[in-house]
């Protein structure tokens, strides 16, 4: 068995909720690979044959990683998600200033009608075009750099766990409406021309994510879970607008292999429950320390394999005793069975290299 083969079965038999001879460390990280090998921002995001070697020579200078979240990474596209513009380095931004959402409302209730007036897809391709300033023109390439990167990958025995990107309409059209707009005129003015157009969106959308796993052949997705979460709308709103939603993306990508991997950000701890919904052994659940991750454990633990949660905070101010000590009770409260350890959402720019290597050595360790 290779290298990558032995830290493949790890990962599936850390999903499937199965022991495990390690627990698994997995990176989600851009930004401070490029850091670490001291490649320029600006460089790391427009040559993506620069940003797979970066990220590679990354992670053996972290060591005893198991995984990794990205093989390329290109914030550009990252306007089709959140329909928002982002400043980036060397454009709007200096060389090595981290990129940045620039959140305006951008799409208007009229949008809505036209929405659902004519299609989501006549509407999508002029509001990316011409509001957007049309990064779809990057979606190709991008998709074709994530295929060649693979193989490098593998041959440095280093599996990906993720790759596309999945939304719901509740976070994109929450980006592009921005948050106070969206929340005060839309959810709560009209919701009923709201769930028309997240039908609409949702059935469309689904046709290109069925693209991208053609294309792509992923692990696994990322359904992003941002802003539609229980603690920041009632259970009603949560269950019409954002959870339906979630959950047919996760049954969708389980019919094809795929595992999906619920990226939450922010308090889910209102909604852990219906994450019980969906079959045991075929998940992830991605914290990022706003949740409790032992209360995460106490209510989906038996469901699904719960992934995170060293805090960012942590990884760039602490110091490695600590980062060692928290990732040390996470394997023992958490794991082993069913824990991926990792940071809670992406480890931070400013991230100490002598911090995120505690991570690593503390699976190690563990394992004896």
């Amino acid at each position: 068995m290779t290298p990558y083969e032995e830290k493949l079965k790890r990962i599936r038999s850390a999903i499937a909720l199965e022991p495990v001879d390690k627990v698994p460390f997995v990176t989600c990280g851009t930004a401070i690979n490029a850091k670490i090998e001291g490649v320029k921002l600006s460089n790391y995001i427009t040559d993506m044959e620069l940003n797979c070697s970066t990220n590679i020579n990354a992670q053996e200078k972290i060591g005893g990683v198991d995984a990794v979240q990205q093989m390329v990474f290109d914030p550009r596209l990252l306007p089709i998600l959140w329909f928002t513009r982002v400043k980036v380095p060397g454009i709007d931004l200096s060389d090595d200033e981290l990129w940045q959402m620039d959140e305006k409302e951008l799409v208007k209730q009229e949008d809505y009608d036209f929405i659902i007036k004519k299609g989501f897809g006549r509407w999508l391709f002029a509001f990316i075009t011409k509001r957007l300033g049309n990064p779809s023109r990057l979606v190709l390439p991008y998709l074709r750099s994530i295929r060649k990167a693979r193989a490098r990958f593998i041959e440095a025995g280093y599996p990906c766990i993720a790759g596309p990107v999945f939304s719901s309409p509740f976070e994109m059209f929450c980006g592009g409406r921005s948050l106070e707009t969206f929340f005060a005129e839309d959810l709560m003015e009209i919701p009923d021309k709201l769930e028309r157009v997240f039908r609409i969106a949702h059935r469309f959308n689904k046709i290109f994510y069925r693209l991208q796993l053609k294309i792509l052949h992923p692990f696994g997705a990322w359904i992003g879970g941002w802003r539609g979460t229980p603690g920041l709308i009632n259970r009603q709103m949560f269950e019409r607008f954002s959870w339906s939603y979630m959950r047919d993306l996760a049954e969708f990508l389980i019919e094809k292999n795929v595992v999906p991997i619920f990226h939450l950000d922010s308090n889910w701890e209102a909604g852990l429950h219906y994450f019980r919904e969906l079959p045991r052994g075929k998940c992830i659940m991605a914290l990022d320390g706003s949740t409790n991750i032992l209360k995460a454990k106490a209510i989906v633990g038996d469901t699904m394999c719960i992934m995170g949660d060293v805090p960012a905070g942590m990884l760039a101010f602490g110091t490695p005793e600590q980062v060692y000590e928290y990732c040390t009770r996470l394997i023992r409260e958490i794991g082993p069975k069913g824990f991926i350890l990792s940071s809670g959402c992406d480890i931070p720019f400013n991230a100490k290299l002598e911090n995120i290597r505690m991570m690593g050595k503390a699976c190690r360790d563990a394992a004896g």
